[in-house]
């Protein structure tokens, strides 16, 4: 009780929580980080982990208030040197100091256009690879997202690494063509020492931190924690097909040879062959079993009724929610019409978002097995059937001792099963 208490206070998601249901307050202590992200996922193992041990926001408190405010007069500096570099670059390209020749008005539209540009390919290549072993269905509801992901993921995953050769193309193209805009030669700042000019302006270090901080480490960073949601922006799917097009011309198929090449010199062979690790043991399918602290970790569990977890994720899952409340949801409605076109696996029987859509346009109820996967009220079907089976075998069971048994020991039996 103590462990469903904790993680329903600290807002961990339902189906999370069904995983650590047996556990001891003392065991989920004691488990490592890596034992928590293997059961639970990465993300949500990491947040239990560090509820537990204090780290995250309870650890940066108990840093001390001198590392708090070291941490303000960094995010003051850094933030007072960028926007004095955005001075010196607008100052400049209005004074036509740039190395790039043109009018200013076409320094300042290719400047941000490029900028934008490299936010994209930056981006983009964190949340691709992000998302590259997950099923674009899940996110079906966001339409571009859910476009440049399965054209991105075409051609057996070959889309991906063609989209990073393009990509670096137009990293590299784009990276350059800022140096032309931010390196101003004829610039003269009498204030200022000619070592420091020379170090500081002539270098290239305000286009180099502008180029950081809005083209590069921003996108990363948003695109690391929300990688749909950044997939979703418009325009993904364009620059997408910029990179796979320019891929196709071969202007940089040299670095497939060249590739190909080094993994010859080197004998690499033209995938990696990972041998299982002394500590675990392969079972017959050919998958590995738990490592030996998997099993010590496990070993420590009881499971007390495992019938009785099964029995509440049924009952959750037969749980219904009503029309009314699911039509004022804007991603439910948005699944619905995205699928409305899509055939069921087969041709007799309809599609769950077939059935879901009846059921709210006739102002039906929806059972939570019906709504989509990514929906925070779903529960799996499967959990549902093998409960309803497990009910269904022990009814027929109960059935069959009925010749034997009191009709009093027989009823009380046939209510355990519901």
């Amino acid at each position: 009780m103590q462990v469903k208490d904790f993680l329903m206070k600290n807002n961990i998601p339902e189906e999370t929580q069904a995983e650590f249901l047996t556990f001891t307050f003392a065991v989920l202590q004691n488990t490592s980080k890596k034992d928590l992200q293997d059961i639970a996922g990465k993300g949500a193992g990491y947040n239990i982990y560090a509820l537990l041990h204090g780290e995250g926001g309870s650890q940066r408190v108990s840093g001390g208030v001198c590392k708090k405010y070291l941490d303000y007069l960094r995010y003051v500096f850094s933030t007072i040197i960028t926007f004095i570099s955005i001075g010196i670059i607008c100052f400049s390209i209005g004074k036509g100091y740039a190395a790039l020749p043109g009018h200013p008005v076409m320094h300042y539209i290719l400047l941000v256009f490029v900028l934008v540009l490299l936010a994209y390919l930056e981006g983009m290549q964190i949340a691709i690879l992000a998302l590259e072993r997950t099923s674009p269905s899940t996110f079906r509801h966001k339409n571009r997202a859910y476009t440049a992901h399965t054209l991105a993921l075409k051609n057996n995953g070959h889309n991906v690494q063609r989209f990073l050769v393009g990509r670096q193309f137009f990293v590299v193209f784009v990276v350059f063509l800022c140096a032309q805009l931010t390196t101003y030669t004829d610039l003269s700042l009498s204030f200022m020492p000619s070592w420091m000019f020379v170090m500081l302006i002539q270098t290239g270090l305000p286009g180099a931190l502008i180029v950081l901080a809005f083209g590069q480490l921003m996108p990363q960073l948003i695109a690391t924690t929300n990688p749909i949601t950044f997939m979703n922006l418009p325009g993904t799917w364009t620059v997408l097909q910029l990179c796979l097009c320019f891929e196709s011309v071969g202007v940089t198929h040299f670095s497939w040879v060249l590739s190909g090449t080094v993994r010859f010199l080197f004998s690499m062979g033209a995938k990696e062959h990972i041998k299982a690790p002394a500590d675990i043991e392969m079972s017959i399918r050919g998958r590995p079993s738990q490592s030996r602290r998997g099993k010590r970790l496990r070993s420590s569990v009881v499971v007390q009724d495992v019938d009785q977890l099964y029995k509440e994720a049924a009952n959750r899952g037969l749980a219904k929610e009503s029309a009314a409340k699911l039509k004022n949801e804007r991603d439910i409605m948005t699944w619905l019409q995205s699928n409305a076109s899509i055939p069921s696996n087969t041709d007799s029987l309809p599609s769950a978002s077939t059935i879901c859509k009846h059921l709210i346009n006739n102002g039906q109820a929806v059972p939570r097995y019906l709504l989509p996967a990514w929906h925070k009220l779903y529960i799996p079907a499967y959990l549902v059937a093998f409960e309803l089976l497990r009910r269904d075998a022990q009814r027929k069971d109960c059935t069959h001792k009925s010749k034997s048994g009191s009709p009093d020991e027989l009823e009380a039996e046939i209510k355990g099963t519901i």
